[in-house]
């Protein structure tokens, strides 16, 4: 059984969580067109110590706030309005607007199954997680790319 992430658990994300991978980010850009999943995942991450984070509700918004912040991590959901997340990865790694290619991007989805994963791969994620998600995968899951500290 899958161990949902609820507010609760964000804010026992300091607990949690003592790598000093998140030191390498100062700057994060959550995209989502979900209020309540954006905030859950601010909290997360401001929990483990990212202090800049900026909030973006498609894609299109995620390439102007990319564009303005240069953040050191993306965390998107896959499907939104105006631009989707596979879009705005395809984007991103394509350097539109000078924006840097190699920016990690966590893709989290309610799309489940391989064929959904591989084009996620495919459209140049970094990490591809279902919802829903734990706290303790998504850090995982950064940790891992985001490489040693």
């Amino acid at each position: 059984m899958r161990e949902s992430m609820t507010t609760e658990r964000a804010f026992l994300a300091p607990a949690i969580f003592r790598g000093r991978q998140m030191n390498k980010v100062k700057t994060a850009v959550i995209v989502d067109d979900n209020p309540p999943t954006r905030t859950l995942i601010f909290e997360v991450l401001k929990g483990i110590g990212i202090k800049d984070i900026v909030q973006a509700i498609n894609g299109e918004d995620a390439i102007a706030k990319i564009r303005e912040t240069s953040p050191h991590l993306v965390i998107m959901d896959w499907k939104m309005d105006v631009m989707d997340g596979l879009e705005c990865t395809q984007r991103i790694r394509s350097g539109i607007d000078g924006i840097d290619q190699k920016i990690p991007i966590v893709l989290l989805t309610g799309m489940v199954g391989t064929d959904a994963e591989k084009r996620a791969y495919g459209a140049g994620v970094d990490l591809f997680l279902e919802k829903p998600f734990s706290i303790k995968k998504l850090h995982s899951g950064i940790v891992k790319i985001l490489g040693p500290a």
